[in-house]
């Protein structure tokens, strides 16, 4: 790598990191899917020193890596107030996204190849897509078992080329040990991990570095699904399917059943419109919903690019005249397709009987894809159908992207990285807060209100104490009923 690309890839880095950190500081204290939620679960580890049953609050449900590692955070920085505890537990997620991105860039240049200039288109699009960069400022689990699940894929690359290497191995089994400790999504990478070893002659080595691979995954994970099985008969215990409270949550996002046209449809307003809040003609309202998102594609694809549930972008500004969105939506087909391509030759090559380097990759997202229509068909929630849920494809997709666009012609892959650079660019524009939208702070204290009613009802969760310590919600008598609903994402 030269110097010039170091500067470069140094730049694109830090700034990232600047954004990440002002995004971490600035935004409301709830900002993300169930933040409080999640922040109640850390918070019961770092009073009571023991993780919570996984059916006894509302995101206990959840492996509890990134909950372990919040709560020594909350308990080394409580004292030094709550914008200091807000941005460490914060830079859990979005610290560990950009070490992994780094890591990723190296195994592009390295390992695959890649041309310089890709790589760092790459490395940009991992930073800013926007379902990455929303992910990694909120409070929550989501980018960091994503992390871990990036950072199994340069050792799966080594492991295709070669399944006798026992450190590649080691390293996989880890990362996807890791990412299956701190969300369900991580079996995905958990089964890519077996793909290198599926040969005709692996050998005594192979069989080896197979055994280190799965053990040292078992050593991470195995605890937490063991203990799932012993408290609850349950491998992927849900709360959301015992908590009625949660059932409400989802009841108010639900159109109505799934029907197989909801996974082939894609409607104009998918562009146009691209919130599950926002309607023709009207200004955007928490009651309203958009019937064009019951189209799974349409949803995810808005979500990839977008922030069709109001997380970041304030409901006012859900509605038409309001250019972002179609913007984004617009600029990100560039790199959506070319990635698209990469996963189609990918697999058209292991169709013809032949082994490409995303052997892995591939395996990983068909399952991933897979689980995904599943799930959104047995939830027939818009919720279900957060792209967010599809964070673990991160990485492939980057590795998907990098192949497909260093395989164009001179003059169409220039036009590709470009288009696809100033995606990643406009994105960090648009999300760089109070740069391209201003926080509701309104919503965001009736959000709190709300998440600390909820906690009431769920004794034992510290859901309460966690939304006053970081929000100091407390209802005045003069304050109004709370109207908002809880942005529940699971």
């Amino acid at each position: 790598m030269s110097g010039r690309e170091r500067l470069a890839t140094l730049g694109l880095l830090v700034a990232a990191a600047a954004q990440y950190a002002w995004n971490a500081w600035s935004l409301p204290p709830l900002a993300g899917y169930d933040a409080a939620g999640h922040l109640g679960y850390a918070l019961a580890i770092a009073r009571e020193a023991r993780i919570p049953a996984p059916l006894s609050g509302w995101s206990t449900f959840h492996p509890p890596a990134w909950y372990l590692a919040a709560a020594v955070l909350w308990r080394a920085g409580e004292p030094l107030g709550p914008e200091a505890l807000r941005l460490a537990l914060r830079a859990l997620g979005g610290g560990l996204w950009l070490a992994a991105g780094l890591r990723l860039h190296g195994a592009l240049r390295r390992q695959l190849g890649a041309r310089a200039a890709t790589a760092w288109v790459a490395l940009a699009l991992w930073c800013w897509v926007p379902v990455n960069q929303l992910a990694a400022a909120m409070l929550g689990n989501e980018s960091f078992a994503a992390a871990w699940a990036a950072l199994a894929v340069p050792a799966l690359l080594r492991l295709e080329a070669d399944p006798r290497d026992r450190r590649a191995a080691l390293a996989a089994g880890l990362a996807a040990g890791l990412a299956c400790a701190t969300k369900f999504t991580g079996a995905w990478v958990a089964v890519a991990c077996a793909v290198p070893f599926a040969r005709h002659e692996l050998g005594r080595d192979g069989r080896r570095a197979l055994a280190l691979c799965a053990l040292s995954g078992l050593a991470v994970a195995g605890p937490v699904y063991a203990r799932n099985l012993a408290l609850t008969g349950e491998l992927f215990p849900m709360t959301r399917e015992r908590l009625a409270i949660m059932r409400a949550a989802e009841a108010s996002l639900t159109l109505g059943p799934r029907r197989l046209s909801d996974y082939v449809r894609v409607p104009l307003d998918c562009g146009l419109r691209p919130s599950v809040h926002q309607v023709r003609g009207r200004p955007g309202a928490w009651s309203q919903r958009n019937a064009s998102m019951q189209s799974v594609p349409c949803l995810a694809y808005a979500g990839l690019w977008y922030d069709p549930f109001g997380q970041r972008v304030p409901i006012a500004r859900h509605r038409d005249g309001e250019w972002a969105g179609p913007l984004l939506l617009a600029l990100g087909l560039a790199p959506t397709a070319i990635t698209a391509a990469g996963l189609f030759a990918a697999a058209g090559a292991l169709a013809g009987r032949r082994r490409p380097a995303e052997t892995p990759l591939v395996a990983m997202s068909a399952l991933a894809l897979a689980s995904f229509a599943g799930f959104t068909w047995f939830a027939p929630s818009l919720t279900a159908a957060k792209a967010s849920y599809l964070l673990p494809l991160a990485a492939p997709a980057a590795v998907f992207f990098a192949r497909a666009a260093d395989a164009l012609p001179p003059r169409l892959r220039a036009a590709g990285l470009g288009g696809s650079a100033a995606a990643a660019l406009a994105a960090a524009l648009v999300f760089t807060n109070q740069l391209g939208f201003a926080p509701d702070r309104e919503h965001a204290r009736v959000e709190a209100l709300v998440w600390e009613r909820i906690g009431t009802r769920l004794p034992g969760s510290r859901i309460a104490e966690a939304v006053r310590i970081l929000a100091g919600a407390r209802p005045h008598p003069s304050d109004p009923p709370p109207r908002a609903a809880p942005r529940s994402g699971g």
